[in-house]
């Protein structure tokens, strides 16, 4: 699997038969577990104890020398992250148990970040659980934190300019951040506003987009104020990691991209006519692509390493247009999102009729991307082979849901920055769709669209 795709390609032996001793053995854990903690407090990893210290440990000490390989039979049936926690939080040994037996169990099922960093699991049954009220690290903690991407366990987050006082940066961003949701460690990236140009380093450069009618402008150690809409990253950014950090900002009307890699102290910004609006970020096979939103415009990004970090070296724009059969070639009003999925790089693309802001959904259409033709090909697709795909603001994901028994061949879809109000489940094997959390994200059609934060799909790693 690429590094933008997440786990769908790793392999996983099936979940044994569930006999009626191991279902009494997983009833009776349950209990332990509701014994011992509540779903409340602090980031994903584990949760306080409420109970006495006395009442705790009367409660499992019968338990605690359960052993490991037993945990782990349980554990196969709590594929809900929430779930595995609240096992873990039981006791010491069944914390260390744990630990132990997580490196060949199936990942848990995918995470939806809320706004103001609320957490919610998807269950077994394809439903969102009750959210989790989580904290962050308090060095990045604050009024309004938004975030704005995910990759494995890590979240991007971005907190609001200290000008905001000041009309111009009333909606800009400050800080930026990568948090882990599990370990609650946190790398600082260079802060979204530069007032400043660094003379020494300063550079700018001009390309012409291949197969496009204009220029791409890139300026290394530049002035720029940025507010973002989506953050993608190349690789997991670990010690050592040559990871890159590319962003699609969108503020006062200016879109940019912005680039970043550990050892820079700014963003590098990227603009053009070609590539003006709200877009779509992917890592693919080495190369950065670039999807807008509202047409289909893809764009190939190659970047390579200089004196002041990397740079774009080469851009082209390799798909302008649906297959020429396709009943939706003509006009209307569409949304387009990428996912990398089973070493493939898929368009999903949502047809509404008239313009967006009527919210009726006509059709989805997803299409295969064969990178070998100019321009690349199209081929339409109604499988993901079991797998479930999870669409938002802060990018998509795969994820291979007949590890748990969950059904599959679903795409779902959560109000993202283009379509604020869509939130549903489109079924690819025959075209239904049905709503998808409709409480829990109710509020979306009582705030005003200028206010709004969007969800995040985080596919935990572990």
């Amino acid at each position: 699997m690429d590094s933008g795709g997440g786990n769908s390609g790793k392999q996983f032996d099936e979940m044994p038969p569930c006999s009626s001793d191991q279902e009494s053995l997983r009833r009776r854990s349950v209990a332990v577990m509701d014994s011992g903690c509540e779903r409340s407090g602090v980031m994903l990893d584990e949760m306080p104890q409420t109970r006495s210290r006395s009442e705790f440990d009367a409660g499992v000490s019968l338990w605690a020398g359960l052993l490991p390989d037993i945990l782990g039979v349980v554990l196969r049936f709590f594929p809900c992250l929430a779930d595995r926690a609240r096992l873990r939080s039981v006791c010491r040994q069944w914390r260390v148990g744990v630990q132990g037996c997580l490196h060949v169990l199936p990942p848990p099922l995918p995470i939806l970040v809320l706004p103001e960093f609320k957490f919610s699991s998807l269950s077994e049954k394809g439903e969102l659980m009750p959210v989790r009220c989580v904290s962050v690290p308090k060095e990045v903690a604050a009024d309004d934190l938004r975030c704005v991407g995910s990759f494995d366990g890590w979240l991007v987050g971005v907190t609001p300019s200290k000008k905001r006082n000041d009309k111009y940066y009333r909606d800009a961003d400050g800080e930026c951040f990568l948090v882990n949701a599990f370990s609650r460690k946190v790398i600082h990236l260079p802060p979204l506003s530069n007032s400043h140009y660094d003379y020494d380093a300063y550079s700018r450069k001009s390309l012409r987009v291949i197969n496009g009618c204009s220029e791409v402008h890139f300026g290394a150690n530049d002035v720029y104020t940025m507010s973002l809409c989506q953050v993608v990253l190349s690789a997991s950014p670990d010690p050592g990691s040559k990871y890159i950090v590319v962003a699609s900002s969108y503020h006062k009307g200016a879109p940019v991209l912005a680039l970043w890699q550990p050892g820079m102290t700014l963003w590098h910004v990227c603009s053009g006519v070609d590539i003006d609006g709200l877009k779509d970020l992917a890592f693919y096979q080495g190369k950065l692509y670039v999807l807008l939103r509202h047409r289909t415009r893809l764009f190939s990004c190659e970047l390579e390493e200089d004196d002041r970090g990397f740079i774009v070296s080469r851009i082209e724009c390799c798909l302008t247009e649906l297959p020429h059969n396709d009943p939706y070639q003509e006009g209307g009003a569409i949304s387009c999102n990428m996912v990398v999925w089973r070493g493939e790089l898929l368009v999903i693309i949502r047809h509404y009729i008239d313009d967006f802001r009527n919210r009726q959904l006509l059709k989805v259409q997803v299409f295969a991307l064969d990178v070998n033709t100019n321009p690349y090909g199209l081929s339409e697709i109604h499988s993901i082979s079991g797998d479930c795909i999870f669409v938002g603001s802060g990018g998509c994901k795969s994820f291979p849901a007949s590890l748990h028994g969950v059904e599959g061949d679903l795409i779902y879809f959560v109000p993202d920055d283009w379509k604020p109000h869509d939130r549903f489940v489109y079924s690819m094997r025959d075209g239904r769709m049905r709503p998808f959390a409709a409480q829990l994200l109710a509020c979306y059609f009582d705030m005003p669209e200028e206010n709004l934060d969007f969800p995040v799909w985080l596919l935990p790693s572990q």
